[in-house]
């Protein structure tokens, strides 16, 4: 380190200069004398000086800014129980679906899915086309995988009525998976969960546009869905969130199964998410991938498609991936990372197969810049 001679370092060896001329002492007999004193004097000053490393000065208008720790979190898509992969897991376990991607979930901080999966064993389904229904045991996949977090905002979620909705609350709870999108009233349906990681508040809000009657949406007393219908409501929900948090997150069920173009209404309603106070929107229900698009530099992924559903799914339903968020200085920065479902797991596929799912991406996004898995807004 250099020495940094300070202003009260040159006072205090001047200082001694005066007192010892000022100050003879009795051998101080003749100049010749004194002038060697004084001489000797302060070569001991200087070196006393110079062996003690003096910091230099910071002027009070400086001010040192240090860059706040990354947040990393992951969103997967929809993530569904039943038919072939009710016996895969109870042939393999709740961990195999995951056994190939679960080193990747296991780096966010918080990861998230959407659970189209009623956790009950209540026996009276509602009257639609398909109901999806699964045990507790296969949570504990999700867990060990590294998913910290469900929404519930769907068309699945009460498959087996009220009675299926509150098994699923009860069994999150107990496996330790957070949730929103859905609750014992309104009140508990439409709350943001809210997180705390790095020292940052991140508030959580899952709703459905995707429905199949009025009887699914949460009322004062009644357990339900929080609806993604009545768009005002949510923006208004979005803002109240924004007050008091961080960044706003906002998983929405929307849009139309098999297209992988969003509509110009999803689009705007998007754009008015973010204008509200969200930093990213994600959506699923399409089951397959759609692009993205940047509002206000702030990300929307307007499907990321299935992330676990049985066999039958092949081709663009197969295809899916982890979307990454990195949260830091009131910035949300996004990636994807390509996966592909085979046989009841979530496999990866290889370059050539990530890179060609990369460019649908590109072909489909509005305004976006690719490089490698990493998504930006164009200049």
């Amino acid at each position: 380190m250099k020495y940094v001679w300070s202003a009260a370092a040159a006072a205090a060896l001047l200082c001694l200069g005066c007192e010892s001329s000022d100050s003879k002492s009795p051998n101080e007999v003749s100049g010749k004398s004194s002038g060697l004193t004084t001489a000797h004097a302060e070569s001991e000053a200087i070196e006393e000086l110079q062996s003690k490393e003096i910091e230099p000065r910071t002027s009070s208008s400086e001010t040192v800014y240090e860059e706040e720790e990354a947040i990393h979190m992951i969103f997967a898509g929809d993530v569904m129980f039943e038919w072939s992969l009710e016996d895969t897991v109870a042939q393999h376990g709740p961990d195999y679906p995951f056994e190939h991607v679960s080193e990747s979930v296991q780096q966010a901080d918080y990861a998230i899915a959407n659970l189209e999966t009623a956790v009950t064993d209540h026996a009276q389904p509602y009257e639609k086309i398909y109901n999806f229904q699964a045990d507790a045991d296969h949570l504990t996949g999700l867990v060990n995988a590294g998913f910290d977090f469900v929404s519930l905002a769907n068309n699945h979620t009460m498959d087996y009525r009220e009675a299926g909705l509150l098994d699923t609350v009860e069994s999150l709870d107990e496996a330790g998976l957070d949730h929103a999108g859905a609750g014992a009233d309104k009140s508990e349906a439409y709350a943001p969960h809210t997180v705390e990681l790095h020292g940052k508040t991140i508030k959580i809000l899952a709703f459905s546009e995707v429905l199949p009657s009025v009887d699914w949406y949460a009322g004062e007393n009644k357990p339900g869905i929080a609806s993604g219908y009545q768009r005002e409501r949510v923006v208004q929900k979005i803002a109240a969130a924004d007050d008091s948090a961080d960044y706003v997150l906002v998983y929405m069920h929307w849009g139309n199964e098999g297209e992988h173009t969003p509509e110009e209404a999803t689009r705007t309603y998007a754009e008015s998410m973010v204008s509200a106070g969200a930093d990213a929107v994600v959506g699923t229900h399409p089951h397959v991938l759609q692009g993205f698009e940047f509002f206000d530099d702030q990300p929307v992924a307007y499907s990321i498609g299935n992330f676990l559903f049985p066999d039958y799914v092949e081709g663009p339903t197969a295809e899916t991936g982890l979307l990454h968020f990195k949260l830091q200085d009131g910035d949300v920065a996004m990636s994807f990372e390509p996966w592909h479902i085979d046989q009841d797991q979530v496999v990866d596929q290889g370059e050539a197969y990530q890179g060609k799912v990369m460019q649908f991406l590109a072909d489909h996004s509005y305004g976006v810049s690719i490089n490698g898995f990493d998504i930006h807004p164009k200049p």
